[in-house]
Formats: structure tokens, sequence, C-alpha cells
């Protein structure tokens, strides 16, 4: 292998919970795997602390935390002491490439910090885009479009979106997420029952999911209204509702969105019918086992939704929005439904589908397990990842353009 040292960077881990978040757990410890040595910067849960996950080496600092850091102002204040913490990082791990998630938002001073590292320590800089925005801050950031030597785009509507947003169409490279099969499998029986013990509000119900966080932009508010209707048809329907904690919340938007969508519960008087929960990372797997359908109806261009795998791969028919990347896996009518953004009648109506007739179940299930295991395997993601890091570190030993990198709006 060309490289054995890769120092990742991301706002979060777990036991903070989301998309990036999760792929992190998974790709880390798959590269360790090959023969890499990972280590990790991320943000504080409970002070800085440095620990081993699963043979990655992942550090903590409140200097990585988009909650605690708070605004564009406060980050701006402390840029030196960024600086000093990404450079000590970098200069301690040692590594021949360094790979960033969601750096390319959020904050100038991280962004500018890593691209003047890389360009001074001939260090080759990659970047994974989870998402993409539409704002000041986001016309900001696309300063530093140059300074990444490659961008795995994690849908191909993800790639179309940075294009059109004057990425190099030649640097951005489409990977999308694989999916631990091992442990998103589907639940036999007897193991059924074991997770109706742990969760015993759920026996003897029909049961709906939405893993996502609770709020807006995740149509969180659709799934309720959608579920109310839905309700007049299976009075024994239940909707499990997770993520009202342990997410990054970077602008405080989510406690005023849930205290919305609890009202909303309320309003339609669905309290005893919703199980609202936040389930750890070993917990959340068995949501999937035992529910009958799962609901991710985003409002907005959702960039991938790993969601779609984790359902895939357990056995459990779901339905999306036309949504972003979402419609690149789920195939409507074949591994599952979409339906359209904001409309919580052509949801209800999809899933009543799904659980009025158990052999269109059981063949979206069929077809969506085959599709989880053929295409989306974790294996096949980390295979394509290490492709981009073995043309990017070929790409720099071939040609270190001379000069310097000017980037960034401020000095």
């Amino acid at each position: 292998m060309d490289f054995v040292r890769i120092s990742k960077l991301h706002w979060a881990f777990p036991p903070i919970i989301g998309g990036v978040e999760t792929h992190l757990m998974m790709l880390g410890p798959e590269l360790v795997a090959r023969g890499c040595t990972v280590n990790l910067l991320t943000g504080s849960v409970d002070g800085r602390e440095t620990f081993d996950y699963r043979g990655m080496t992942v550090t903590r600092t409140p200097l990585m935390d988009l909650n605690g850091l708070g605004t564009l102002s406060r980050i701006q204040e402390l840029a030196g002491d960024i600086r000093d913490e990404l450079t000590a990082f970098i200069q301690k791990t040692r590594p021949d490439l360094i790979h960033v998630h969601n750096m390319h938002y959020f904050s100038p001073v991280h962004a500018r910090v890593l691209a003047r590292i890389s360009r001074r320590e001939n260090i080759p800089l990659v970047l994974t885009a989870h998402n993409v925005w539409d704002d000041e801050l986001w016309r900001e950031m696309l300063s530093f479009r140059s300074a990444w030597d490659a961008v795995i785009a994690v849908s191909r509507f993800i790639k179309r979106e940075l294009v059109k947003n004057g990425f190099q169409a030649s640097r951005v490279h489409v990977v999308h997420h694989g999916m631990d099969l091992e442990r998103f499998t589907p639940a036999g029986a007897a193991e059924r029952e074991r997770i109706l013990d742990r969760h015993p509000r759920l026996r003897g119900r029909r049961v709906m999911f939405h893993p996502a966080r609770m709020s807006l932009a995740k149509g969180s508010d659709f799934v309720v209204r959608a579920f109310a209707e839905m309700k007049r048809r299976l009075p024994n329907l239940c909707l499990v509702m997770a993520g009202t904690e342990k997410t990054v919340d970077w602008g405080s938007y989510q406690g005023p969105e849930i205290q919305k969508i609890n009202a909303l519960i309320g309003g339609l008087k669905l309290e005893d019918d919703v199980y609202i929960r936040f389930f750890s990372w070993d917990e959340i797997a068995d949501m999937y086992r035992v529910a009958d359908v799962v609901v991710y109806p985003s409002i907005f261009e959702e960039p991938f939704g790993l969601v779609m795998l984790e359902a895939l791969a357990s056995g459990t028919p779901i339905v999306v929005t036309r949504s972003g990347g979402m419609p690149e896996v789920i195939e409507d009518g074949f591994n599952g439904f979409v339906v359209p953004r904001r409309d919580y009648h052509a949801l209800a109506e999809r899933c009543l589908l799904i659980l009025d007739d158990p052999v269109e179940a059981a063949r979206l299930a069929a077809n969506g397990l085959r599709c989880a295991r053929e295409r989306f395997s974790l294996s096949a993601m980390v295979d394509n990842t290490l492709n981009v890091y073995r043309r990017v570190v070929a790409d720099r030993e071939r040609a270190v353009a001379p000069g310097e990198l000017v980037i960034g709006a401020h000095a």
C-alpha cells in the first residue's frame, strides 16, 4: 500500500448520532483492518479525551465541537487556538493523507488551517462531502474549492451540486455509503421476542419507525400527520421516533422544532401511540428488526440517507421521498416506495399498502436485502475509498504545484 497513516477530522462522533458519525464508525475500523493507522480528531462530549475505538484512535477536543463553539464570531475569536490544535494533531499523527468530513462548511477557520497544513507539509487533503448548502456561509466556503486534492461525494446528486458550484468535476468521486451487513440483519422469531421483551410497549402492535432526528427537515411533522391518517385504518399501529438528543445542533434549531412536533402529537391526541426515545448505536438495529415499515420523508434534498441501507439490510420495507440522492438507492415499487415531498397522504397510502399486503411487503424486503448485499456492502465502500486515496497520493507525488495557494476570504 502506498500509505499507511490516515488522519481524519469531523465535528462529532458517537454517542453523538447522525449519518456521518455512523459512517465514521464503520469506515475507520475497516481501514485499520486493511492495514492503515487511523487517527480521528473530533468534537468533545465531556471534555478532552483520547480512546481506542476498534483500532482507531479517537481524540476529542472542544475546538471541534460545533454545539460548543456556537457562532462564527466565536470561532474567529478562537482562530489561534484552533490553528494550534489542528497543527499539533497533524504533527503528532504524521499522516500520509488527511481525510476530513463536512469541513467544507461551518468554519472557514478550520478549513483554512487544514489547507495551509496540507500545502506546507505536502500532505494530500481529501474531503468527503456529505451535504451541500445554499446560504451566505456556503458561498464564503466555496473559496476553498481548490484546497481539496480530491472530494468524495456520497451520491451522484451531491457531485452534481458540487460541480454546479464550481468544484472541478475530475476531482469529485462518487462513493456511495456501505453497510455493515453483519450488524444489520433480518430478525428471526426468537430474536424478535427478545427485542420486544426490552421494549414491551411495542408488543402486540404494528410498528412504523422513523429513525431520523426529530426535525422539520427530516419530515417528522409529515410522519405524524401520515400516522394519524393511518391510525383510522390500523388502530394497533405504533409510531417509533428517534433522535431527540445527542445530535449536532449547530444554530440550536432542534429544541424549538421538537416542541412543535410534540405539540402536533398532542393536538392529534396521539401521545399513547407515539414512542419517542433516543436509541444508541447498539440499540438502533433492533428497531429496524421489529419495525413493519420504515419511513424517511425528508423535505429537503437529502444527500444520501444511510437509513435506507439500514432498512434494506434489515429486511424491512421503506418509504422515502423523491429527494436528493435517495432515488439512487430506492427504486419505486422494486425495493421500496418513493413519494413526493410534503405529501403525507401519499406517505400514508404507501405505508398502508405495505402493512395491508404481506406478500407485497415480503417482495419489497427481499429485493431490498439483495440490493444491500450486492450494491452497498461495507467492503465495496472501503475499496472505493482506498482507490481515491491511491489516486490522490499518486497525483500529489507526481506534481506539486509551486507557489502559495491563496484561499479563503480572510487572512
